[in-house]
């Protein structure tokens, strides 16, 4: 026996229609989004979003265990529903440990190369590349330098690209790397509250991007990259880079949206009210015009403002 969860009178930020009031869950899965009306003919539970927006939930791209710690409930908590962990091997069986069953963990141990792990860039033998995927540490600007002249090897290159690596970058990117960062083709995890990077230059040369995430206020992270930087990016894409991309980035291209069929994975959010916002003000005229067709997201423009959350759902039920 199925069972049907309906969302509607809200904002539903789905992929399928950016104009969706309403979406319905059934058995862990999104099986319909559209319009209020429609809603009202469909059986099931009906809740009454109040005018909340309805997100996927956000995926922090590296929870970096190595010298902080952070709850995996407060994670989930604040509408981070999955999380790529590093640190040493016994700090991530803690942290699973200790982790609601709802939030989605992929670890990547420190040294581990037999499965997926993490290996600091000054590790990486040219020679002897490990065969699974690596979660590659980079801190400094020289060691980028250094990663980015190895994989200009289109050996190197080839096969950090079908083992799965990844590289999680601790410095500011220079602008000088962003077309180097680009040629490798291999996804590229930053902080945009701890550095300042060129994510535009980054996004249009092609670069994978995808985000660490604020763990107590993720939306401040997606404020930094839109307005908190001179090179800033649209709110959609750095929705895009805190969801979707970060599940492209391991592999798994039908996560981070709220359409039917996918995984029934929300996040219910009291707003202020939604536009379409990019970093430049000059070209935000058009924000509210509905016939852009582009969904809106909440105003990032003022810390202080950012949404409020109410629910969380991982596939289906309520946590």
């Amino acid at each position: 026996m199925t069972s049907r969860t309906v969302l509607h009178h809200g904002d539903v930020y789905s992929s399928a229609d950016p104009f969706a009031t309403a979406i319905a869950f059934e058995d862990g899965t999104v099986t319909w989004v559209g319009s209020d009306e429609a809603a009202a003919e469909l059986g099931g539970t009906q809740i009454d979003l109040g005018d909340d927006f309805v997100t996927p939930g956000f995926v922090s791209a590296a929870v970096d265990l190595r010298t902080a710690e952070v709850s995996p409930a407060g994670l989930l908590a604040s509408g981070i529903t999955a999380a790529h962990v590093v640190g040493p091997s016994a700090t991530l069986e803690n942290f699973a440990a200790a982790a609601p069953a709802a939030l989605d963990i992929v670890a990547y141990p420190l040294g581990r190369t037999d499965a997926r792990g993490a290996v600091r860039s000054g590790d990486l033998d040219a020679a002897a590349l490990p065969e699974h995927p690596q979660l590659v540490l980079v801190d400094t600007t020289a060691e980028l330098d250094g990663v980015l002249e190895l994989f200009a090897d289109p050996v190197a290159r080839t096969h950090a690209q079908r083992a799965g690596y990844r590289m999680l970058i601790g410095c500011p990117v220079p602008a000088a790397a962003v077309e180097r960062l680009a040629a490798h083709g291999i996804p590229v995890t930053v902080d945009p509250l701890a550095h300042e990077h060129p994510l535009a230059a980054m996004l249009a040369a092609g670069v994978q991007l995808t985000f660490v995430l604020d763990p107590a206020e993720p939306w401040r992270s997606l404020s930094a990259a839109v307005f908190g930087v001179e090179d800033g990016i649209s709110a959609r894409a750095a929705f895009n880079c805190a969801t979707r991309f970060a599940f492209r980035a391991i592999g798994r291209f039908e996560g981070g949206v709220l359409a039917p069929g996918a995984e029934a994975t929300a996040v219910r959010w009291e707003i202020d009210g939604l536009a379409v916002q990019v970093a430049d003000a000059r070209v935000a005229a058009w924000s509210t015009d509905p016939r852009s067709g582009t969904p809106g997201l909440p105003d990032l423009s003022d810390p202080g403002s950012l949404p409020r959350l109410r629910t969380v759902w991982v596939r289906g039920s309520d946590v």
